[in-house]
């Protein structure tokens, strides 16, 4: 949601399509909607099959959020991505499941965002490095665990968007594309 919000930000026509049968993203855009806070970007529930037909407008950005391991639509969600962002906490057990993901999207262009991550622990150098080394493709950013990220849900996006800009704008260079392209 904050990545979208970060699109929508530098102008790009976005929308999130929610493919987890939990419905988290849609839930959280009736909860904005429901508070007057509406999000500035359409949220679409759709199925496994769904995703198989999934079209985008020139120039749309259109972020899909999987659930975790249902494979159908995750295996759906790969296949109509143009690039895969596996989203990982940065404890061992977590860093451990990106492997296996990274093997699934290896005919997708692919990279890993270190999420929640706490600056004050070791492991907030030593997990990216370690992919790093492994060579797997990890983004230079990180989303820190902050208290108005974890507080954002159900409402609508807040002015900061923590460390979600700095992450988006580094998508954006991954694909060839400046910030400063972008913005309308």
């Amino acid at each position: 949601m904050f990545l979208a919000a970060a699109a929508v930000r530098r102008g790009l026509p976005t929308r999130v399509v929610d493919a987890d049968p939990q419905g988290s993203a849609s839930s959280w855009a009736d909860r904005a909607a429901h508070l007057g806070t509406p999000l500035p970007f359409d949220v679409t529930p759709v199925t496994a099959s769904g995703l198989r037909e999934l079209s985008s407008e020139p120039a749309e950005l259109v972020l899909v959020d999987t659930p975790p391991g249902t494979a159908a639509a995750i295996d759906a969600a790969i296949d109509a991505a143009d690039l895969v962002i596996i989203p990982t906490g940065p404890r061992a057990a977590d860093i451990d499941r990106v492997w296996p993901t990274l093997d699934i999207t290896a005919h997708r262009s692919t990279t890993v965002l270190l999420t929640l991550v706490d600056m004050r622990k070791v492991e907030a150098i030593e997990m990216p490095r370690s992919l790093i080394e492994a060579n797997a493709p990890v983004l230079r950013n990180v989303v820190r665990d902050l208290t108005a990220v974890e507080r954002a849900f159900g409402r609508g996006i807040p002015r900061y968007l923590g460390d979600y800009g700095d992450v988006f704008d580094e998508l954006l260079a991954s694909v060839g594309l400046e910030k400063d392209e972008v913005t309308v």
